[in-house]
C-alpha cells in the first residue's frame, strides 16, 4: 500500500504533541507500508530535521514557510474567502509544496491520501480528476471548539475577536471540508461527538493519542523538596494561561501548607507572559532536549488547562513516567481516565492547590495513582496498540 501523508510540521524531534503522534504512527506504518510525508517547513533546522526521517524508511519532502503577511498570503486569503474557506487556510499553503505535490500526482500513484489537520484539506485540491486514490482526515483537535476557547482565555481584544471569527468560519467549514474525505480520524470520542453533530452521516473513527510506554519506564522518586512541574509547548495559547493561573493563583495557596515547594515551567517557546512568571523557587526552562529529568525531580504533575481541545500526551507521559498528575476536567477531556483512580481533577485554584498538596503529602495515594494510571497507558494507549488501529483502518479503506 502507497501511502502519502501531509503535514503542517517536521515531526521530528517530537518536541510537541502533533508531532510525538505523527512520527509514532509513521514509524509503525513504514515497516509494512510505503510511505511519503510532505510537510511544511517553518525554518533551515526543520529541512535538516525532514531529512533524518529516512532512518525511519520514510520519504519526506518539504515546502518553506514564514510566519510573516505580505501581498502573496493577503491575496491567496482573498481566494480563500470568495471561495467560502476561511482565509486562515491563507497561512498553510506553501506554493513550493503545492508544486510537489502536483510532481508527484502526475508521475505516481498513491492509495491512501492522508492530511494532517483539517486547515490543509485543501492540498487535495491537487488529486487529479477521477483519482481512485482513498482520502483520509485526521482531526487533531475541532478548532471551531479550540479557537472558540482561546478566545475565551484573549486578553487583547483584537485577538479576541480575531478567535471569534476564526472559530464561526472554521465551524463552517470543518464538518463541509469532512464531508470530502472517505474517512476521519479523530483523537477521542469526544472529538468523534462533536465532530458529527456539526456533521451528522460522516464515518469518523477514534485513534487516540498514545506514549511509547517501553522507552518511558516509571521512574523512581528523588530524595528532594517537593517539586511541581507542569510541561507545554508554552506557545500554545491554553498552556500560557496555564502557566500564569498555576504561578499566579494556585502556587500561593499551596505554599501557604508547603512554604518551600519548588515550581518548574517546561517547554518550548515561553513568551513574555510565562517568562516573567520566574522568580522565587519558580523556574521556566523553554525548550529542552529531554523533559525526563524534570519529571525525576518532580513530585507532582500538572495540567492547569483552561483552554484547547483534542487529547493531552503529557499527561500521558507523565502518568508513563510514575508521576502522580493534576489536572482540570477539561485538560484530561478526551483521556479515559477515572478521578480519584488514575489523577485527580480540580478546576477552580483553591481545589487545585488542595488536590496538589495532598498528593505532595500523601506517599500512598500518589502510589495508588500512579499504579493505576501506568496500568492504564500500557493497556490503552500504547503507542504499537493505537497503530494496529490506524492500520485497520487503510485496510478498511481499501476495501471499500
Amino acid at each position: 500500500m502507497r501511502i502519502l501523508v501531509i503535514s503542517n510540521v517536521v515531526p521530528y524531534p517530537p518536541h510537541s504533541g502533533m508531532k510525538l503522534r505523527i512520527l509514532h504512527l509513521l514509524k509503525r506504518v513504514a515497516p509494512r507500508h510505503e510511505v511519503t510525508l510532505c510537510c511544511h517547513a517553518w525554518s533551515d533546522a526543520d529541512e535538516h530535521q525532514a531529512r533524518l526521517l529516512s532512518q525511519y524508511g520514510i520519504r519526506t519532502f518539504t515546502g518553506r514557510m514564514h510566519s510573516r503577511i505580505d501581498l502573496e498570503k493577503l491575496s491567496a486569503a482573498a481566494r480563500f474567502g470568495l471561495s467560502a474557506r476561511p482565509p486562515e487556510l491563507a497561512l498553510y499553503r506553501s506554493n513550493h509544496l503545492t508544486a510537489t505535490l502536483c510532481d508527484l500526482f502526475r508521475t505516481e500513484t498513491f492509495d491512501i491520501l492522508q492530511i494532517e489537520e483539517p486547515i490543509l484539506a485543501h492540498y487535495a485540491d491537487f488529486l487529479p480528476r477521477g483519482s481512485t486514490t482513498k482520502r483520509l482526515l485526521t482531526f487533531h483537535d475541532i478548532h471551531f471548539v479550540q479557537s472558540a476557547r482561546a478566545a475565551a482565555l484573549e486578553q487583547s481584544i483584537g485577538m479576541r475577536a480575531w478567535r471569534r471569527f476564526n472559530s464561526a468560519c472554521m465551524r463552517y467549514y470543518e464538518p463541509r471540508v469532512a464531508r470530502q474525505f472517505h474517512r476521519c480520524v479523530t483523537v477521542s470520542e469526544n472529538d468523534r461527538r462533536l465532530l458529527l453533530a456539526a456533521s451528522p452521516g460522516l464515518r469518523v473513527d477514534v485513534v487516540p493519542n498514545g506514549v511509547d510506554t517501553p522507552a518511558l519506564r516509571p521512574l523512581p522518586e528523588l530524595d528532594a523538596s517537593p517539586t511541581i512541574v507542569f510541561v507545554g509547548s508554552m506557545f500554545y495559547k491554553p498552556c500560557e494561561d496555564g502557566a500564569r493561573w498555576l504561578i499566579r493563583e494556585i502556587l500561593p495557596l499551596v505554599r501557604r501548607h508547603i512554604p518551600k515547594v519548588e515550581t518548574w515551567i517546561v517547554g518550548q517557546g515561553p513568551g513574555p507572559g510565562v517568562l516573567e512568571l520566574a522568580g522565587d523557587r519558580v523556574s521556566v526552562t523553554g525548550q529542552v532536549e529531554d523533559v525526563q529529568p524534570y519529571y525525576e525531580r518532580a513530585t507532582v504533575a500538572v495540567a492547569p488547562l483552561r483552554g484547547g481541545s483534542g487529547s493531552r500526551l503529557k499527561i500521558l507521559e507523565a502518568m508513563a513516567l510514575g508521576r502522580a498528575v493534576v489536572s482540570t476536567a477539561l485538560g484530561a477531556e478526551g483521556l479515559d481516565v477515572e478521578a480519584g483512580k488514575h489523577l485527580s481533577i480540580a478546576d477552580g485554584a483553591a481545589e487545585f492547590g488542595d488536590a496538589i498538596v495532598q498528593l505532595i503529602q500523601n506517599h500512598a495515594l500518589r502510589g495508588r495513582l500512579t499504579k493505576a494510571a501506568r496500568d492504564l497507558v500500557e493497556q490503552r494507549y500504547d503507542w504499537d496498540t493505537i497503530a494496529t488501529q490506524q492500520l485497520r483502518i487503510y485496510r478498511e479503506m481499501m476495501r471499500t
